[in-house]
């Protein structure tokens, strides 16, 4: 019955320009892994993501009975970033030691996102210490050696990155959303490296504001220049047309 279930998860990774940006973590679960657990969409317990600023959707039904849980958090700041994405796992992965990057020279920036995809010790990645030492073992592990089945091939961890500006290095295959990349299922790791660069050639709002308040003081002193010749230019010309005034005498007119 493991064999027939998936369990697909997919992160989406998309920064903006200013640093700022959402994840988007969506999980898919088909409707035989749905029907194996009875009530599951009333039993989820999402307290602590919601504290932790997380947006929650669902779980809906979806795909005949299958049911989803979309997860969202708006960041803004790659920092901000950082700390939300390192709530989506523990340290046996999918997602190791994530790190979203920004730099800015002027009007130009370098954005970069960086991880490793690596399912640790295989279904022990979908737990932690704390649960496997409370049940005695990694869950469904028991159920799984007893069908003799691999609970691995039934899981898929996608992520997707959409960084700002031209892409001038990746590990990932370049798609039409972004850059992908898939978590390898034999336990080994996936590099992830993603760096864009954006050059906006009016710096941004302030190069608007800059260029704009630029070409008004250039209209005004153009202005200025033309008013001011035109009055030296009046002066000059009324000058010019102006009578010369007749000199009086300072001889005294003799008496008769």
């Amino acid at each position: 019955m493991l064999s027939a279930c998936r369990v697909d998860v997919k992160l989406d990774v998309a920064a903006e320009p200013d640093g700022s940006g959402r994840l988007t973590l969506t999980t898919d679960i088909d409707n035989e892994a749905a029907s194996l657990v009875p009530g599951l969409a009333e039993d989820l317990r999402l307290d602590d993501l919601l504290q932790s600023g997380w947006q929650v959707e669902g779980p809906t039904q979806v795909n005949n009975g299958g049911l989803r849980v979309v997860l969202t958090f708006d960041f803004e700041s790659p920092a901000e970033a950082n700390r939300a994405l390192q709530q989506i796992n523990g340290a046996n992965g999918p997602l190791l030691t994530p790190a979203l990057k920004r730099t800015v020279d002027g009007s130009n920036v370098a954005t970069t996102f960086d991880a490793t995809l690596q399912f640790v010790g295989g279904i022990e990645a979908f737990s932690d210490p704390e649960l496997s030492s409370l049940i005695g073992d990694a869950p469904w592990n028991a159920t799984a050696q007893k069908l003799g089945v691999d609970p691995m091939q039934s899981v898929s961890f996608t992520l997707e990155a959409q960084l700002p500006g031209d892409i001038r290095k990746t590990t990932g295959t370049e798609a039409e959303g972004g850059v992908v990349w898939s978590a390898p299922l034999d336990g080994s790791a996936q590099t992830v490296v993603l760096g864009t660069y954006a050059s906006s050639k009016n710096g941004g709002v302030w190069g608007v504001v800059a260029t704009a308040t630029g070409i008004l003081l250039g209209a005004w002193l153009l202005i200025m220049g033309t008013l001011i010749l035109l009055v030296m230019y009046a002066r000059r010309r009324k000058g010019a047309t102006q009578p010369t005034p007749t000199r009086r005498s300072s001889r005294a007119t003799p008496k008769e």
